[in-house]
């Protein structure tokens, strides 16, 4: 760079550059170029600079890989996990360096080692582990994108996770208050006390959690009291549970101390989980299977991953399929290990160096059934390739919920999840109901089960009766629903309505509309 060999373009300097792709276009005499790329895969950012025979996929699966599943792949932590208390953050037990390599993933590797000798490629830029993968049918269980992992794999540890949740709590410092003079009712400092909001069992008398204490939902996960008794102690919500690792006590400048307990989940791979391959062919686990249910090779190798047949052809990524090709012949000794966009290797290299190794050409082997014991009569293709975790779990995800809190003002149940909320049947829903003609399905979802209710309605002028205290002749005083406008307790009868149609009368009512209703005996 020093000798100007090597030049730094911007992005706004590039529109005046003729840049050639390769050595080769310089010696062309058709036009004159300014600059060339030192590798085509150059013009590609580092996400997708790494992703093997990215050049053969469709450009929105590379989009996807490069923009959506880099970032949300589990893999290495960072360099300071121990001081470093990140509100939720993952971590790969077992992170690997994929079989193949590119010129982008060499650039980045040791910096000792000169271009394309002993070169190591930072792993840390790679999150996720080699697997072998099977391209087949598995009992229709891995339909639509799902994928069938095998559970003797995952018990070895195969994308085991580690998911750490931080919780963070302030309290002004005494000494700071006493300077403004505050109120001693307005003093909250850490401590335990008996609360009624949750358990205080693995609190100490500090009101922090001791380390390696298992907390549950609905644990106080952090003390805080005031003088005048009030409790303002951190719970955990309805979803949220793990083992105490770390609890940091601090303060800054202006008097503040801070509090951070740090929770840790080991989590393996579940129904429901989120994986992704390179190449942007998502899906989530549908059957976790034993081992002796999968098919097998001559060799015993079972595959840890089924993927459908299907996920190829519409989606347009025989990259995937090129990249297991490729890493079972590295695997077994081949010296071609580079796939880097534009300058991949020739299929025809790729089924060389499989035959060479005693593979058929095209990837494909015999196997046996593990159900039978049968040799199975289609040949299935079968290969290493590197697969992701996504953070999207399905532990994360769940939501269910009989009966539980309701919203103060329409008594409907509340949204959050975390607040154990409800699952929200919305209008399309309801339109679904209705085309199949499930009326009573329909009125127990959006009335019974959700805010049911009752008001007094006078049958004679149709107006709301309210329920009020009032004499009686004889000097006694009952309590009932009574109508103003006729004066009378006659004619007023009980009807079922949703809270919210209540509550919009009344607030009608409130601007001196009055509504009426309109009622038959049934």
């Amino acid at each position: 760079m020093n000798e100007g060999v090597i030049e730094l373009v911007g992005i706004e300097e590039e529109e005046d550059c003729q840049t050639a792709w390769g050595v080769k276009y310089l010696f062309s005499e058709e036009k004159v170029y300014t600059h060339c790329e030192l590798d085509p895969s150059f013009l590609l950012g580092l996400s997708c600079g790494i992703i093997p025979f990215t050049n053969h996929d469709h450009a929105r699966r590379a989009l996807y890989q490069s923009e959506k599943h880099s970032q949300q792949a589990i893999g290495f932590s960072t360099t300071n996990p121990k001081i470093r208390v990140d509100t939720l953050s993952h971590q790969l037990y077992y992170p690997q360096r994929p079989l193949f390599r590119t010129v982008i993933s060499d650039c980045l590797g040791k910096p000792e080692y000169p271009l394309g000798k002993n070169v190591h490629p930072m792993s840390e830029i790679y999150n996720g582990q080699n697997a072998i993968v099977a391209v087949n049918v598995h009992q229709g269980y891995n339909q639509e994108d799902s994928l069938v992992m095998n559970r003797a794999s995952l018990e070895r540890g195969m994308f085991r996770t580690e998911h750490i949740r931080c919780y963070k709590a302030e309290v002004e410092n005494k000494e700071i208050l006493e300077t403004k003079r505050m109120k001693s009712k307005d003093k909250i400092d850490f401590g335990k006390m008996p609360s009624k909001i949750g358990r205080v069992d693995s609190l100490d008398d500090d009101g922090f959690p001791f380390i390696g204490a298992n907390l549950q939902s609905g644990d106080i996960v952090i003390g805080k009291c005031a003088e005048s008794g009030a409790d303002h102690s951190i719970k955990l919500k309805h979803t949220e549970r793990g083992k105490v690792q770390k609890v940091i006590l601090s303060a800054n400048d202006e008097g503040t101390n801070f509090a951070a307990v740090s929770l840790r989940q080991v989590r393996s791979p579940i129904v429901g989980d989120k994986f992704s391959s390179m190449h942007g062919q998502k899906g989530v686990i549908g059957l976790l299977e034993s081992q002796e249910n999968f098919p097998f090779t001559h060799q015993g190798i079972v595959p840890d991953i089924v993927i459908n047949p299907h996920a190829f052809p519409t989606r347009q990524t025989p990259g995937q399929l090129l990249e297991a090709a490729l890493g079972k012949g590295i695997a077994c000794g081949g010296l071609m290990r580079y796939a880097t966009p534009f300058t991949t290797p020739s299929i025809d290299h790729i089924t060389d160096q499989l035959h060479r190794a005693g593979y058929s050409r095209w990837g494909h082997e015999r196997v046996y059934s593990g159900h039978y014991g049968e040799m199975m009569r289609s040949l299935i293709f079968i290969g290493p390739t590197f697969y992701q975790r996504l953070i999207h779990m399905a532990e994360d995800k769940v939501k269910f919920r009989n009966t539980g809190p309701v919203h103060p003002l329409t008594r409907q149940p509340v949204a959050d999840r975390k607040r154990f909320g409800g699952v929200k049947f919305g209008e399309m829903e309801r339109d679904c109901l209705l085309a199949h003609g499930a009326a009573a399905n329909l009125h127990e979802r959006l009335f019974t089960l959700s805010d049911f209710s009752q008001m007094h309605i006078c049958g004679k002028c149709s107006h709301i009766s309210n329920v009020i205290q009032r004499s009686v002749a004889g000097g006694g005083k009952i309590r009932g629903p009574f109508c103003r406008f006729c004066d009378s307790a006659e004619h007023v009868v009980k009807v079922n309505v949703p809270y919210g149609a209540k509550l919009l009368c009344q607030e009608l009512f409130s601007m001196g509309i009055s509504v009426k209703f309109g009622t038959e005996p049934c």
